[in-house]
């Protein structure tokens, strides 16, 4: 195995990756968040502030336009990519302003609940931020196109990770937890795990198919599980619950 500077492409092999890869987000989303929205919905339990739909409606807009993204490359329609993509830029600004503060709003408007959990920031801005920084690395390699490919899945994986971790704490916490404990190792696994399996996927392709991997894609990967590996270790921390907390009491007026 060899770590290449360079990222040629390669259209034989992306061919089926990143349709499957694209199927992967979806399903990990919906598995995620479509069964408690149906139960919710049923329950008429659906009371969740504005923005928290605005953010749905929006998030799921991203997915849409990746997916349509997918689907333009595979057809060859190379112009209407590149004019696409510059509308997507314009999207993930939206999101990065907007998905903080529905962070923040929805524990503002818990405070005082059982289902208050300021600390969860940890994972909602280290995703963010994860984001940020692929999405840009994506836009800055565009004209490299299998590099800009897989930051771009990397960036979309990376905002799925709420999804994945809700469907795999459900089939993997209990299993795990009396084998693991309460410490770091089974709140990754459970929590992080298939985001981190799905992250590596790309790594995983480049080795297989052409034992080497590139060096953008390798310090793509490392940024964006080195995230999971920080909101994992803060969100049990007794300092970040107390800043979180602290920060949330006082956009709370408290």
């Amino acid at each position: 195995m060899s770590i290449a500077t360079a990222s040629a492409p390669r259209p034989k092999d992306d061919a089926w990756f990143f349709p499957v890869m694209t199927a992967v987000v979806w399903l990990g989303v919906i598995m995620g968040f479509g069964g408690e929205m149906v139960r919710q919905s049923r329950a008429g339990d659906l009371t969740y502030p504005l923005i928290v739909h605005i953010h749905a409606l929006v998030f799921t807009g991203w997915l849409v336009v990746f997916t349509a993204q997918v689907v333009f490359i595979r057809q060859g329609r190379f112009g209407l990519h590149r004019t696409l993509g510059l509308a997507a830029m314009a999207l993930a600004g939206v999101m990065l302003v907007l998905g903080p503060a529905t962070a923040l709003i929805v524990q503002v408007n818990r405070l005082g609940s059982p289902a208050a959990d300021p600390a969860f920031l940890a994972v909602s801005m280290s995703d963010m931020i994860s984001f940020a920084g692929l999405v840009c690395a994506g836009f800055i390699n565009r004209a490299k196109g299998a590099l800009h490919k897989r930051l771009m899945l990397l960036s979309t994986l990376a905002l799925a990770d709420a999804g994945f971790g809700r469907w795999s704490f459900a089939l993997l916490g209990q299993s795990l937890q009396p084998v693991l404990g309460d410490g770091f190792a089974c709140a990754f696994i459970t929590g992080c795990g298939f985001s981190a399996l799905a992250l590596l996927a790309p790594m995983f392709l480049d080795l297989v198919m052409h034992r080497r991997i590139s060096a953008g894609v390798a310090w793509a990967t490392a940024w964006a599980i080195g995230w999971l590996v920080v909101a994992t270790s803060l969100y049990p921390n007794p300092v970040w619950k107390a800043l979180a907390g602290g920060l949330v009491a006082w956009l709370g007026g408290q």
